[in-house]
């Protein structure tokens, strides 16, 4: 296969040569074939770099040069940037017959890649690693404690919740990918009685949006329900995936898209979260944490909202009882003006000669008259 999309490349080579002017420097360029660090691009070594390196290292690049030394001596760019090298653009006819050629390579290079589905558990890692604007992410090759959160959930002892990095990649180049979370319950003797898998967002590489992104998306979700034995997967990407299907089969009984839901069956457990974690990812899907430490989908209760994209968070109409810690909304809390605090409805009574809520801690009840009186309010002889 391999050899084949390079001759692809050295054909419209040639073909080029029969309508555009070449180049001084065209017969310097050697071995113009794919790139192996980036399937994406074409590759080239010059005849002086080719010089050079047997001069000062030794190693000699014959005629068929090794997929090692390609990918360590050779510059990977993309076709155009490729032809602008080997030939002369003199008019907009030449210009249009070069970028005839460049699309045709382009789709070509897109529609044959051979990639592999991979699984990372190292997702704090994967994301701090990952290139830039290269696939759309907000996230990408932020600093790895923006992540911990994830190893958190990996590494907590009761939520029986995972999280993966899971998608396709060619040599190093990752073309898809997106987060899988996975409940597991259990029966009251620890063992599995069933697991509950969601989807996250799925990421496409830029170059591959237009020509493959339903494509893509589709393959990823059925080698994950099929590599993990999922019955049902839940996924993000539910309504394009399911357009995909509907598209590629005529008739729709031939396919069965175990997909019922966009959304997950389950929530998180991150109790204690506070105590380790001073930055926070954005999220897709899980966005919001409650007062009961919670990680879910529903913005009910909510104190944190995950997303801001440099580590913090939205703070929400959240707050707590000065009193017993409790987390309510702010508009279930009432502030005591004489004790200075936020207080919560148990925590709080409301003084009828004051006209205001106190702590109900520094009142007293009288039993003769049904009303509050505060500490401060009463004489002691």
């Amino acid at each position: 296969m391999k050899t084949q999309k390079q001759n692809i490349i050295l054909d419209s080579i040639n073909y080029l040569k029969i309508f555009l002017p070449l180049h001084k420097e065209f017969n310097t360029y050697k071995h113009i074939g794919q790139a192996i660090s980036d399937p994406l691009k074409v590759s080239y070594i010059s005849q002086g770099k080719i010089k050079g390196i047997a001069e000062n290292t030794g190693v000699t690049i014959g005629n068929r040069p090794t997929d090692e030394q390609r990918n360590k001596y050779f510059t990977a760019t993309s076709i155009e940037k490729l032809l602008k090298k080997l030939f002369v653009i003199n008019t907009s006819d030449e210009s249009k017959k070069m970028y005839d050629v460049v699309n045709n390579i382009d789709d070509y290079l897109k529609q044959n890649l051979d990639y592999n589905f991979f699984v990372d558990t190292d997702v704090s890692g994967f994301y701090s690693n990952e290139p830039e604007n290269y696939n759309g992410s907000c996230m990408a090759g932020k600093p790895e404690s923006y992540f911990e959160l994830y190893d958190y959930i990996n590494d907590h002892p009761t939520n029986n919740v995972t999280v993966k990095i899971v998608g396709f990649k060619t040599q190093d180049l990752v073309i898809a990918r997106g987060l899988l979370w996975c409940k597991t319950y259990r029966d009251a003797l620890g063992g599995i009685t069933a697991k509950a898998y969601f989807l996250d967002r799925i990421y496409i590489h830029n170059k591959l949006q237009n020509s493959s992104f339903a494509k893509l998306q589709f393959e990823l979700y059925q080698t994950i329900r099929k590599y993990y034995k999922a019955d049902e997967l839940r996924a993000f990407n539910k309504t394009q995936i399911e357009s995909y299907i509907l598209n590629k089969y005529d008739n729709t009984e031939k396919f069965i898209f175990k997909c019922r839901n966009s959304y997950p069956s389950f929530a998180v457990n991150i109790e204690g979260y506070e105590e380790t974690l001073s930055r926070f990812p954005y999220m897709d899907t899980y966005k919001f944490i409650d007062d009961s430490e919670i990680l879910t989908i529903d913005d009910n209760d909510s104190v944190k909202i995950l997303d801001q994209t440099d580590g913090y968070y939205t703070e929400t109409d959240g707050c707590c009882c000065d009193e017993c810690g409790d987390s309510m909304h702010r508009d279930d809390s009432f502030y005591s003006e004489i004790d200075d605090q936020t207080l919560c409805c148990d925590c709080s009574v409301y003084i009828d000669e004051r006209g205001e809520h106190a702590n109900r801690s520094n009142t007293y009840y009288n039993n003769y008259s049904g009303s509050y009186h505060h500490e401060d309010d009463i004489c002691r002889a």
